[in-house]
This record gives C-alpha cells, structure tokens and sequence, in this order.
C-alpha cells in the first residue's frame, strides 16, 4: 500500500452498522479497517472474506490500550489514516435497582473510555482535512428507554468528548463529530433491546420501535451509513462539534 491511500479506522466493524460503513467508505476509494473483538485473532490484519474488497479485519478491543495502539499502527502501515468511526457500543439493559458493578464498568469502559482511547491512538496520525465520527444514540437525549439509562448516559458522555475534541482539534483542522441513530433494524436483536421494547421476540421488539418512530418504521444500517460518509467528507467542512440526529423523527417527538 501506499502512503497515498486514505485509511479509514471503523471500531465494531463486523456489526451491521458498522460493515455499512465499511461498504461505503470502500465505494469511496478508502481502504478500511475493520476492528472488532469478535475478529478471532487469525483473522487480524488480513483482508476481509466476507466484506467488499479493501476491508481489512483487525481484531481489538477497544478496553485494551495496547491492542488499540497495535491497531492504529497497522492503519498507518496502509496509508494515510484519514477517518476514525467509532462504532463499537455495548448495551447492557437493567432497572437502576438490579445494576450490577460489573455492567457499569463493562459499559462505561467500552462506550466511552474504549472511544477515548482509540481517539488518543489515532490523535498522532491524523492530519488536517481529517474526521472522526462518533456512534452516539438517541438514547443520550431522551429517557424514556426502560432500562436504558447506563447506555443513555454512556451515550451522553460520548457526545460531549464529541464537542470537546471538535475544540481541541480545529486548530490542527480535524474535525469531530458525531450520529445518533434511532430505532435501527439491525436483527436478531439483542436481549437488552427486547427488554427496552418490552418484547419477548423480535416482531414485538419491531413493532414496538415503529411505534415510537413518526416516520413509522425502522432505520435501515446503510441509512446510518450515508451520513457517517457524509460528516467524513470534504462537503461537511464547515461541521464539527454536531450530533446529528438520524432517528426518523424519534427525538422530534
């Protein structure tokens, strides 16, 4: 590769969301790195089979300072580091009452210090013209999730180091910024997702999200991904510091 080749980094790259960005960033011309915890580590730094050509896996996790900075090097070894997603996210669902310790650290430890720490590793490496996007939630600004007030607040953490980086890098010309999905079609749905929707089973899980979305439906991965591209693009140059709704109208409401 050469040191001409833009680079983008996208954390929880083998989710749904995250291999939407991975597509379209590659459509873009990118070459992209995939890094995921659930990467078995025979598969890290090689070219992903099951992802468009120009996806790199790397298997990380973004609690480990040490995989974090491992990875970011292999980014830079394949051109020039150009665009951070930070897309990997844990939810774990719980009344505040039936909070464990151990879910308060796993989720603060991956949802916003694991973005730090991937922001830190990138820091270095990125020049201006440059673009982290942040994976937020609607669930940082409204509370009406049952169960979802560690994520939420995790969330909400994650958007305010979105405003202050946006700060601290605007002299060097690097922007942050972040997306806050809604209701996202992303199947099977997790335990914790039933459990906020009230449901026992994915259909209910759905239909409970339709209901709380005006545009009555869904969000699809690629509608997520559309935005992320755009907020990495020379056409949002004049952006940073902004969490952009795209909810379908969830947080209008």
């Amino acid at each position: 590769m050469t040191g001409d080749k833009k680079v983008a980094l996208v954390t929880g790259g083998t989710g749904g969301i995250g291999r939407e960005i991975n597509r379209r960033f590659v459509d873009a011309g990118y070459v992209v790195v995939a890094a995921d915890m659930n990467v078995p580590p025979e598969l890290s730094a090689k070219p992903a089979e099951d992802q468009p050509k120009g996806v790199w896996l790397y298997a990380m996790d973004v609690r480990d300072g040490g995989q974090v900075d491992s990875c970011v090097d292999f980014c830079a070894s394949l051109g020039s580091l150009h665009v951070v997603v930070n897309c990997a996210g844990l939810l774990r669902h719980g009344l505040i009452e039936d909070v464990t310790d151990d879910a308060l650290k796993t989720v603060w430890d991956v949802n916003i210090a694991g973005a730090a720490r991937v922001c830190r590793a990138a820091s270095p490496h990125l020049k201006a013209g440059a673009s982290i996007i942040n994976i937020s939630s609607v669930t940082a600004t409204i509370g009406r999730m049952r169960g979802g007030s560690m994520y939420g607040s995790s969330k909400a953490a994650l958007e305010a180091l979105t405003r202050y980086l946006a700060i601290e890098l605007a002299p060097r010309g690097i922007r942050v910024n972040a997306i806050a999905p809604g209701f996202i079609a992303v199947l099977p749905m997790s335990a914790s997702m039933r459990f906020i929707a009230h449901a026992d089973n994915d259909q209910d899980a759905l239909a409970w999200c339709i209901e709380q979305t005006p545009m009555a439906r869904p969000g699809r991965a690629d509608e997520i991904a559309g935005p992320v591209l755009f907020l990495a693009s020379d056409d949002a140059s004049y952006i940073t510091g902004h969490v952009m709704m795209v909810d379908g109208g969830v947080t209008a409401a």
